[in-house]
């Protein structure tokens, strides 16, 4: 079943209008004696005008058609397709059906141009099942052409919707072809559903600009769902990036309140070591400091892979050791803490109950033992190799927890 076939005489010819595209009405090629020269745009095969007992006007392949794709396509799709052409025409563009591209390896279902040219979009009815990397690919094949794609479905939830621009669609008796899912707007620091809205008012907003293609940053709020891509106005991006640059100075100056807090205890200790042991004690344990964070930093991508390939979740690890962690770095996932990274073995009877629930996770099998002298004998502890770099000698970790004692 196709929608479009070749005329000998007239060139490209349209079972969906009332002229078929060409000033010449149905009854001229339906039922012709003789048959009308129609052949199929995909193959080349011969093809005839036909109404099906609901009064659907199309055209079929003569029998011993070769493989077509045309002649694969079900009247779902065909219909949803002439729904999306019907809606595009409404929104002001000139929608042409079963377009290839120049160079024949992408074809649109509808291809909507503007009546000036300015640009092109192609309009998809995926019905059928198809991955996420597939759909992918042959939309960055049409971009590659200068046309865009909006993919169309009625189905609930396919794997790629929100992946690539997209929408959900229904049919309704009053309202006709109904876009439900794709709209979203950005209000108190959240994306939320937008309205619901008549195909074609959705593509005139397309058309128009009022409405573009946005990868989200921020997170949703339900009964959004988490797509990537969502449908929104200009303003509501502005609004999205704007609150992000407020939240991202807002940590900003709480990471740099808490260095500054860091320098200072920094500063007390040093002082006390030098009232304690003298300069060279103070200098001994300031290595042994600066050792420990240059663990604490070599483990933080070894940490999140391991937490990211275990859960599925990425986690977040704060940048700054944490007393009620035993100096260690503490690891999240969302507002739940997770783990710690490379606690002081010394300070951790202080902080054992609340560390029994978490990971703790070390460099080397040495620093393992040190902790699990100090913790619950349950305590899950992760020796992770952070690409094998030499942070510091044995030596120098075994005497770690005693110089950063000095401290406290």
């Amino acid at each position: 079943m196709a929608f479009r076939a070749l005329h000998a005489q007239w060139g490209t010819v349209f079972a969906h209008l009332a002229d078929l595209g060409c000033g010449h009405d149905w009854a001229t090629i339906w039922r012709a004696r003789p048959p009308a020269p129609l052949s199929c745009v995909e193959c080349g095969h011969t093809m005839y005008a036909k109404t099906s007992h609901h009064g659907l006007h199309f055209f079929a392949h003569a029998p011993g058609a070769p493989h077509c794709a045309l002649a694969e396509e079900t009247v779902h799709h065909h219909l949803l397709k002439l729904e999306l052409a019907t809606a595009a025409r409404a929104a002001g563009a000139h929608a042409e059906l079963e377009v290839r591209g120049p160079a024949g390896t992408w074809r649109a279902d509808v291809l909507a141009t503007h009546p000036t040219g300015d640009w092109q979009i192609a309009l998809e009815a995926q019905i059928s099942p198809i991955t996420r990397q597939d759909i992918i690919t042959r939309t960055q094949l049409m971009n590659s052409d200068s046309v865009s794609a909006i993919w169309f479905t009625d189905r609930k939830r396919p794997p790629w919707l929100g992946h690539v621009p997209s929408a959900r669609v229904s049919l309704h008796d009053e309202h006709g072809l109904l876009v439900t899912d794709a709209l979203a707007k950005f209000t108190k620091g959240s994306w939320q559903s937008g309205p619901q809205t008549p195909a074609a008012t959705f593509l005139k907003w397309i058309f128009t600009g009022q409405v573009v293609p946005h990868h989200r940053r921020a997170p949703v709020t339900a009964p959004l769902r988490e797509w990537h891509t969502v449908w929104t106005a200009p303003r509501y991006v502005q609004d999205e990036a704007a609150h992000l640059a407020e939240a991202q100075r807002q940590l900003h100056e709480r990471r740099e309140a808490e260095q500054q807090r860091r320098d200072e205890r920094l500063r007390a200790a040093q002082e006390h070591d030098r009232r304690r042991f003298g300069t060279d004690r103070s200098d001994d344990h300031q290595a042994a400091i600066d050792a420990l964070m240059r663990r604490q930093a070599a483990l933080e991508k070894p940490v999140y892979d391991f937490i990211r390939r275990a859960t599925g979740s990425a986690p977040y690890i704060d940048e700054d050791p944490a007393p009620e962690f035993a100096t260690g770095l503490p690891v999240y996932i969302g507002q739940r803490p997770y783990g710690v990274v490379c606690p002081v073995a010394s300070r951790i009877p202080a902080a054992r109950t609340d560390l029994a629930s978490l990971v703790i996770f070390v460099a080397s099998r040495r620093e393992r033992d040190r902790i699990a002298a100090q913790t619950r004998p349950d305590q899950r502890i992760v020796v992770l190799s952070a690409t094998r770099v030499r942070l510091q000698t044995d030596l120098a970790q075994s005497r770690n927890d005693a110089r950063v004692t000095a401290a406290s």
